[in-house]
Order: structure tokens, then sequence, then C-alpha cells
């Protein structure tokens, strides 16, 4: 009887053991879950529009700032400058239009008046009261009074594009003017914050890095065997390393990932690697989280930290 039972004992075990080891492999070959997952974040690198130094240093690393909060600003002396030369500019070119346009009415006068004395000096001629010379005279000053007004109507058309040039180059000198000064485009924190002020800052040049605080999410990558268990809203659990927990939603899946035994060759021709890897590992996708907007802890994430996240396969976000 003992024999017996040690054998029933044996086999229940063995069968527990088969039980147990199909689901444990069910749960890390099939489950949607991962290790390999991290939190991350939209980082936005501010550069100097306009080159100078820097006479301001507003924020420290690691400080939040607000949307529209100053950070920097760039020694302003020479584009003020700029603006007062762009706006004395204006005033001559306005100057010039206004010498033109009563150059126009003074030839319409005249011409009015030429051509006047070209009518009366005919009506005399016809009458023989003048000679043929005298009219003649009269219809050539006709002519010049006429191409008189010609040139100052083109000289008026030039004076006029000199005017718009002269406003075009104050609004930009007043932009440059306003570029002196970098101003935070979202809410988020000051990270790595190499500048200091005194340094010079030229044009394009990477100045501040800022974490958008309003970008948080978690990427997850899952392995491809994994991916038919994984639908866009379903409910996610997630546990950084350092022992938070929190919740999600799975927002969305990459369609593509790089594959590497496919490079690009001569002439974009397929570069096909002729060896063939006997032992093939599934791949990894990346699926991006959305964090729950409630959670508390949300301002306390730190990109590019480590978590884990198990997708609860029966949840979904509109449950």
């Amino acid at each position: 009887m003992k024999k017996i039972l040690a054998r029933l004992t044996t086999v229940v075990m063995v069968i527990l053991a088969f039980v147990l080891g199909w689901f444990a492999w069910e749960h890390y070959t099939r489950a949607p879950w991962t290790r390999d997952a991290r939190v991350r974040a939209d980082v936005v690198t501010l550069s100097a529009d306009v080159a100078g130094r820097i006479v301001k240093l507003a924020v420290q690393d690691n400080q939040h700032v607000q949307k529209g909060q100053l950070l920097l600003e760039i020694d302003p002396s020479r584009y003020a400058l700029a603006v007062e030369h762009a706006k004395r500019s204006v005033e001559v070119s306005k100057a010039s239009l206004g010498q033109s346009e009563a150059a126009i009415v003074a030839s319409q006068a005249l011409l009015k008046q030429r051509q006047s004395e070209e009518r009366r000096r005919r009506t005399l001629k016809e009458r023989a009261a003048i000679s043929g010379e005298e009219w003649e005279k009269s219809s050539t000053d006709v002519s010049v009074a006429q191409a008189d007004l010609l040139r100052n109507q083109a000289n008026l058309s030039f004076a006029q594009a000199n005017v718009q040039l002269a406003i075009a180059a104050l609004a930009e000198a007043e932009h440059d003017l306003e570029r002196t000064r970098v101003e935070s485009p979202v809410s988020g924190y000051v990270t790595n914050l190499l500048t200091r002020q005194g340094d010079y800052a030229t044009a394009g040049g990477p100045l501040v890095a800022l974490v958008d605080s309003d970008s948080f999410y978690v990427s997850g990558y899952f392995e491809e065997t994994k991916l038919p268990r994984i639908v866009e809203g379903d409910r996610v659990d997630i546990q950084l390393m350092s022992g938070e927990r929190f919740g999600g939603t799975v927002q969305s899946i990459a369609f593509a990932i790089a594959d590497r035994e496919n490079l690009p060759g001569g002439r974009l021709l397929a570069n096909i690697n002729p060896s063939y890897t006997w032992v093939k590992l599934a791949q990894r996708v990346p699926v991006r989280i959305r964090i729950d907007a409630d959670y508390a802890g949300k301002d306390q994430l730190r990109a590019g930290t480590t978590a884990t996240v198990s997708v609860e396969e029966n949840r979904r976000g509109h449950d």
C-alpha cells in the first residue's frame, strides 16, 4: 500500500511539475509582459536665433520652468541700435516718398499748363495769328512735361519700394531684438545645463535642453510572439525598478523596426547576409503606453528609468 501511495505521489508531483512548467512556459513566452521598458519624455533643445554674449542666465540645472518663462538673454545693445537705424531709414524713405509725391503734383500741374498753352496756340495758328514755329515750341513743351511726369512717376514707384524695404528691415531688426530673449516653449525641467552667463551664443548653437513635463510616457519593447495579445486600449500595470507602481493604457504599437539582415547595398540593391543564423530570437517591437493622468507621482518620473510592463488582457481602456 505504501509503495502504491508513493508511486501515486510521484505521478502527481510529475504531473503538477509538468502543469506548472507549462504555465511558466506560457507566461514567459506568450503572456504580454516585458521587463524591457523605459520611461520616456520629449526633450526640447533650445538654440539661439541670434549671436551675442549671454548677459543673463535666469535658470538653474534641474529647475522647473513654465511655458513662456525667460531662460536667458543675449546682449541686446547691438540689436537695439539696429532697430534705431532701421527706424531712421524708414523716416528717410518716407521723406523721399513725400518729395516724389510732391514732384508728381508739380509735374501734373505743369503738364496741364503746357497742354492749355498748346491748345490756345493751336487755335491762334489756325487763325494765322502766330507762326507755326511758336505752336511747335508749345507742342514740344507738352512732350517734355509728359516725360517729366513719367520720370517722376517712376521715382515715386522706386520711393514706395524703398519704404516697403525699410519697413521690412525694421520688422526684421525688431524681431532680432525680441529673439535676444530666449523663452521656454513648453513647461518642463531644465536638464544638464552647461551654458553659463558670459558665454558667447552662436546662431543655431544649442543652449538649453528642456524635458517636457507633460510628455512623459512608457515605451515597452515586447517580443513579436506577444504582440497578438496586445491591443490598443488595453490596460497595463507598470512597475518601476525603484518600486513605484501605477497604471496606464496601450496607446499605439510601432509598425516597423530595423532589419539588421537587410542593409542597403550599392545602387540601393538589397544586401542580404549570406550566412544564416540558426538560433532565431524573437524581435522586440516598441509599444507606446500612456500613463494614467491621475497618477500622483507623475511629477517625480525620470526619463530613461527602467520599468516592467504587464498587459491586462481581459481589461480594455473602454471597459
